[in-house]
Formats: C-alpha cells, sequence, structure tokens
C-alpha cells in the first residue's frame, strides 16, 4: 500500500462515494437506451445531394465522419458503464452491511438532491424525536462506519 494511502480525506471520500450513488445508477439504468441512439446514429443513411458542383473532397466524408463520431459516443458510454459497475461492486456490499438507520441517515444527509445538510438533520431529529446534536452525532457515527467499511479505517 501506497504512503499517500495514508493522507487521503477518507471521510470527504466517503461522502463523495454517497453523492455520487444517484449518478452511477443513472449511468447503469440509460446504457443500453444510451448505446442504442449511438448505435442508430451511426447507421443512418444521409440525404443525398442535389446539384451539379460536386460535394467536397474526398476527405470530407459525412458518413464516415458519422461512423467514427458514433465509435467515439459508444466507446465513452462502454467507459463510464464499466466505471459504474465498478463503482457499484465497491460500493454496494459496504452500503449493505449498513443497519437500515444508518442508511436512511445518509441518505436524508448526503443523497437527497437540493437538500442542505440542516435540511436532512431536521428529517432525522423529527424521525427519531432527538436534538440536533444527537442527529448530528447519529450522522458522523453512520459516516464512520460506512468509511471504515469502504477504506478499512476512517482516519
Amino acid at each position: 500500500m501506497s504512503i499517500m494511502w495514508n493522507y487521503l480525506d477518507k471521510r470527504r471520500a466517503t461522502v463523495a462515494a454517497l453523492k455520487d450513488y444517484d449518478g452511477m445508477k443513472f449511468i447503469i439504468d440509460s446504457y443500453q437506451d444510451d448505446l442504442k441512439l449511438a448505435r442508430e446514429q451511426m447507421i443512418g443513411v444521409s440525404s443525398p445531394r442535389y446539384g451539379f458542383v460536386p460535394g467536397g473532397s474526398k476527405k470530407d466524408n459525412p458518413t464516415e465522419h458519422r461512423l467514427l463520431h458514433g465509435i467515439d459516443e459508444t466507446t465513452k458510454l462502454n467507459e463510464r458503464y464499466q466505471q459504474a459497475q465498478l463503482y457499484f461492486k465497491w460500493f454496494e456490499p459496504a452500503w449493505q452491511e449498513l443497519s437500515e438507520d444508518e442508511r436512511f441517515v445518509l441518505d436524508v444527509c448526503y443523497r437527497t438532491p437540493n437538500q442542505s445538510m440542516n435540511e436532512g438533520l431536521t428529517i432525522v431529529m423529527d424521525k427519531y424525536f432527538i436534538a440536533k446534536t444527537t442527529a448530528y452525532n447519529r450522522k458522523n457515527k453512520a459516516l464512520d462506519h460506512l468509511t471504515l467499511l469502504l477504506y478499512g479505517s476512517h482516519h
């Protein structure tokens, strides 16, 4: 293991992983549709050009450009999909190891879009009828547990 591993802010990395969950899920869910669209755009036939003037040089082939663009797009989609699969292979076992309460707390504090930490803590306070400091401590404990499961330590 590299020495730089000791200097990684594992808690911050865990928060970033939590926030990436929905994006990675979207990549997995939309992959087939995106791939189908990219392939359909590759195989389309271009419209004929009418006129008496030749349509450009031999190097300027729109079909070739469309195919190359489609290949590039397919390659990007495949790379994104593979990254999302690796993410879930790494993240999901740790996530499933958490208790239902820990997952709830981390969901409302970090994964709910357009919601501040204070709003998440308020939801935790209301659900469990606890004070804000207790909700904050519960959030920290759940985050430390997930960090431990993902990285082997939380420091």
